[in-house]
């Protein structure tokens, strides 16, 4: 069995980033952390580089859940929750084995972020370079609060406002359970409760942010880590060859440092 992460406390959040290496021999070993439905989907894209990174990703998310609940991480069920809108199968992700452990994942480019907490949660992940084209187009979808304040702004502050709106826009819905099936119109004054909107702290060249209940003054401590592609191999490798007996991949354990953040 893996050893459990320490569990997320109450106000904590813990968050994870995985940078995915070049393709090579360990994507097809991370896939081997992966159930039937997890490879059929991977092998539906179409670009190789977009299927190494999907596995890469939830292979990562695998070996984290195995070490946060002590179970082997190709036992582990992850499912979609009914949407609470229309009551759909694309609700926030689902892990029976998890308990009250409730888990959100990101991905652009080359980089993964996870979080977990004792809460719904939803986190997004974005570069932070975009069109002027889809800046225009895409705040037309937003709430009249949301566009109201970028039309206000200096055409050379926009783009990077616009990004940041996003993602706190997709981490809220990501956490409230719709995601973008039903439009980015809602926000969390509206609908779903008091949500705190937490700006993180990514690599240089991405945005992203988090998302969580609670009333935006409230504090958050955030515990950030790093998950190296080595270890999800050395996890499958080492799992394989000891019969089911898996390594431990490390807790989220001050790698950045701990750092309380309140929501605006």
């Amino acid at each position: 069995m893996t050893t459990p992460h320490p569990p997320t406390g109450p106000d904590e959040l813990h968050l994870w980033w995985l940078a995915v290496p070049p393709p090579g021999a360990a994507t097809q070993t991370a896939a081997r952390l992966l159930d039937a439905g997890q490879r059929e989907r991977a092998a539906r894209l179409r670009r190789p580089l977009h299927r190494h990174r999907k596995v890469m990703a939830h292979a990562g998310l695998r070996a984290l859940l195995a070490g946060y609940t002590g179970r082997e991480p190709a036992e582990l069920t992850i499912r979609r929750a009914a949407c609470p809108a229309c009551g759909g199968p694309h609700g926030r992700p689902r892990t029976p084995d998890a308990g009250g452990l409730e888990y959100s994942m990101a991905h652009s480019g080359d980089l993964v972020l996870y979080a977990f907490a004792d809460r719904p949660v939803g986190v997004d992940l974005e570069a932070s370079a975009v069109r002027t084209s889809t800046v225009r187009t895409v705040s037309r979808w937003l709430c009249a609060d949301e566009r109201r304040l970028l039309e206000g702004l200096p055409e050379a502050e926009r783009q990077a406002a616009f990004v940041r709106c996003w993602v706190r826009k997709e981490a809220y819905l990501k956490g409230i359970g719709t995601g973008l099936a039903h439009g980015v119109e809602a926000a969390p004054d509206r609908k779903g409760g008091a949500w705190r909107l937490i700006s993180l702290d990514p690599p240089e060249g991405y945005v992203a942010a988090a998302a969580l209940p609670g009333t935006p003054s409230a504090g958050v401590r955030v515990r950030s880590a790093t998950l190296l592609a080595a270890r999800i191999v050395d996890l499958v490798e080492r799992t394989e060859t000891a019969g089911g007996s898996g390594c431990r991949t490390p807790g989220p354990d001050g790698t950045n440092p701990n750092r309380t953040t309140t929501g605006c």
